[in-house]
């Protein structure tokens, strides 16, 4: 075995521990700047060819938390936590609430009144005396009131003055508007006129016809009100009607169609015919070729009248080779109808024409296949199913 001078060996020793210092020093160096403890400040960076002596001779035992010990409080909450603990604490619960209950005398649960407390309780005799000031425990306060709210339906006389609408009267007596339309037969209440007499009714409702195999149970459950206050409103002393008699439903209002057809927000059929073609695709009469049809077509008698579908302004008429002699009317809410293949035309561009009225005659002009109306009805500028729109027949 050679022997090594011992300069040599001092030598390989120092470079044994300088390595062995080193891989201490990084160990360190990485914990302290990862966690470093409160007081204790990050040790410097020391190069390798630092002196051995200025290192720690021994890595720096880091001191560790001690377990802490659980106070009383928290192990009573471990333990109740703890699933078989569970059915004990729910009892002991139950045990608590009915101590207190009873210490309390809290009134037991029971139905509640319309007042919000328990049946027949302190609370109900409390809440009724703050809010009508009687005493409930006293003989006279569960008396009825001898007041008859019940009221019988009445109308009155109103002649109508200029400037006069059907609004602006039942706005005036705080009544709804179809109770005085249905009451006065009203078509249209933009034709109302000056000295025009009309009922006005004491409450809101609707007058109703009976028919035969009607009720008084079937009218109110078909409207809506109550049978006790048609009995009372028409002062009657039984259920039994005849047909024909003459009924006020109070509170009823009218249907959707007649009110907007009465308001003149309703599209009008603008002559009873036949519908032979709807709107959609179809086959071309004359080419057998697949076109859309923008319009319905109502077939019927030549000569037969043709009336304007709604209130409105004639925009256009005349001639054209396809569509014949036509009528164009604009309408509020950019409404346009037009009437195609007519026989004749009565109106002229600029005049106004109100519902109903007529505007000329059922022929076959144009590109036609037979005597019919060729209706199409747009909303701003874009054709729209006519169908949609008019009321029904």
């Amino acid at each position: 075995m050679p022997v090594i001078p011992y300069r040599a060996s001092i030598m390989v020793k120092r470079d044994r521990v300088d390595k062995r210092f080193v891989m201490q020093e990084t160990i360190l160096k990485q914990h302290v700047r990862r966690r470093p403890f409160p007081g204790r400040p990050a040790l410097p960076f020391r190069s390798r060819t630092a002196k051995t002596a200025a290192r720690p001779a021994v890595l720096p035992v880091l001191p560790r938390p001690l377990p802490r010990k659980p106070f009383r409080a928290e192990i009573a909450v471990r333990a109740f936590a703890h699933k078989s603990w569970r059915p004990l604490a729910f009892c002991l619960s139950i045990a608590i609430a009915a101590i207190s209950a009873v210490a309390l005398r809290v009134p037991p649960i029971g139905p509640v009144d319309a007042l919000g407390g328990p049946l027949g309780g302190p609370f109900r005799d409390r809440a009724m005396k703050a809010w009508t000031g009687l005493d409930p425990t006293s003989p006279a306060a569960g008396d009825e009131l001898p007041l008859d709210l019940s009221e019988i339906f009445s109308t009155e006389i109103y002649v109508v003055r200029g400037g006069d609408t059907v609004s602006s009267i039942a706005a005036a007596r705080a009544l709804s508007i179809d109770s005085i339309i249905a009451l006065n037969g009203v078509t249209n209440v933009k034709q109302l006129k000056a000295g025009t007499v009309l009922k006005i009714p004491n409450m809101d409702g609707v007058p109703y016809t009976v028919r035969k195999g009607d009720s008084l149970v079937r009218i109110a459950a078909s409207w809506g009100v109550p049978m006790e206050a048609i009995l009372d409103a028409n002062d009657l002393k039984s259920a039994s009607i005849a047909p024909g008699a003459s009924l006020f439903l109070p509170g009823a209002r009218m249907r959707g169609d007649d009110l907007k057809s009465a308001l003149g927000e309703l599209f009008k059929y603008p002559v009873n015919g036949r519908l032979t073609s709807t709107y959609g695709w179809r086959n071309d009469p004359f080419t057998g070729v697949r076109r859309f049809h923008a319009a319905i077509d109502l077939a019927g008698p030549m000569g037969t009248p043709i009336r304007a579908a709604m209130d409105g302004k004639v925009a256009s008429a005349g001639y054209n080779s396809v569509y014949g002699n036509f009528v164009i009317l604009s309408h509020n809410g950019a409404y346009q109808t037009m009437y195609a293949h007519l026989d004749s035309y009565k109106v002229e561009k600029g005049r106004r024409v109100t519902q109903g009225q007529a505007i000329g005659e059922l022929g076959t002009t144009g590109y036609s296949t037979g005597p019919h109306l060729h209706f199409a009805v747009y909303k701003n500028g874009r054709a729209i199913d006519p169908l949609r729109l008019l009321s029904r027949r």
